[in-house]
């Protein structure tokens, strides 16, 4: 997504543009989930084309949720791309506070995990599933791109039987 540059961003002397047009520039989220797509990629091709994409599952997961029930869904997924999922998954229960939601030792034990090289990258479900501050996000990001690792997130949908 776009968002208008205020006008006191804006630098008057280079380059010319019509005034009349408001500029705009990438949001911040749209920033951060391009350099997420470009770090995975990055990520992906330095992997030896036929050895599969190693990775490890982390879900965040809220009272009454079914945590085996989403890793397995989350497996399915990355098994759908070819990928081989590590035996150990990752787990953290929100409380149910905000303030103490962002504390996820799990996930940075996943982290820890793809940094040292056991997997290629952590397989969650969506955004929602990291902390919600920008700048951690992007430093989060920027810590397993320079380990080569990566964050993924997949559309897990429940199989039917028919």
């Amino acid at each position: 997504m776009l968002e208008i540059v205020p006008v006191d961003e804006i630098d008057d002397d280079w380059p010319p543009y019509d005034r009349e047009v408001p500029r705009r520039r990438m949001s911040a989220g749209s920033r951060l989930a391009a350099l997420r797509r470009s770090f995975f990629e990055s990520a992906v091709s330095t992997i030896a084309p036929h050895r599969p994409i190693r990775v490890s599952t982390y879900v965040l997961a809220g009272p009454g949720f079914d945590i085996d029930a989403e890793h397995a869904l989350l497996g399915e997924f990355a098994e759908g791309r070819h990928w081989r999922v590590h035996h150990e998954c990752f787990t953290d229960q929100t409380p149910g506070s905000p303030t103490l939601a962002d504390k996820r030792p799990e996930f940075n034990r996943a982290c820890r995990h793809a940094g040292a090289g056991f997997v290629d990258g952590i397989l969650m479900t969506n955004r929602d599933a990291m902390p919600a501050a920008d700048d951690a996000y992007e430093h989060i990001l920027h810590w397993l791109h320079d380990r080569r690792a990566f964050i993924a997130y997949g559309q897990p949908t429940p199989r039917k039987d028919t």
